[in-house]
């Protein structure tokens, strides 16, 4: 039986599967996009009524992973801690929220992109999640606690999977970022 923390853990890794897909064709792309966009959602409904603990555990769980699911997602990018935007980052489309860039990559052959920012704290996800939808972003499913928060949002021209952990050593902002 899947407990309410690994159905949260498998629709936020659908989520970041989904932003590799720019390779594929984009009838695939749709459908995926759409089947992720249905899973989180079913999720978040799901996970509503469930209590706090469990919901901490499972952010918990996809913030320390979110590292190693940019190599998947992003097929290889390199993250870097340089402080500064990767080339090609569609700044005019996708705000990032205040804060200090702290590096970022770019996946291969346009497969999109990956900024990190240092936030001032975990609540900034919701002015990171309106800054998104007044740029025309859909949001397709949001979750936050005291600790981390996740969301995926989409709009005419990009995806982007956003989640915000706080690691002990501040908050970081990540910003997951494709071509729609």
């Amino acid at each position: 039986m899947r407990t309410p923390t690994r159905t949260l853990i498998a629709a936020v890794a659908a989520g970041i599967a989904l932003a590799g897909l720019s390779g594929c064709s984009s009838d695939a792309v749709q459908q995926a996009t759409d089947l992720g966009s249905s899973v989180a959602s079913s999720v978040a409904e799901g996970v509503q009524g469930i209590d706090g603990k469990a919901i901490q555990d499972g952010m918990a769980s996809v913030a320390g992973g979110i590292d190693g699911a940019l190599d998947t997602a992003l097929k290889g990018a390199n993250v870097t801690s340089d402080g500064k935007v990767p080339d090609g980052f569609p700044t005019k489309d996708v705000p990032l929220v205040d804060g200090t860039v702290l590096g970022g990559g770019t996946g291969p052959n346009g497969s999109g992109w990956v900024v990190q920012v240092r936030a001032a704290s975990v609540d900034d996800f919701q002015t990171a999640a309106q800054q998104l939808t007044d740029a025309g972003f859909t949001e397709s499913a949001k979750r936050a606690d005291s600790t981390s928060a996740f969301g995926m949002f989409r709009s005419d021209a990009h995806r982007v999977v956003l989640t915000f952990s706080d690691g002990g050593e501040g908050v970081t902002a990540t910003y997951i970022v494709t071509s729609r």
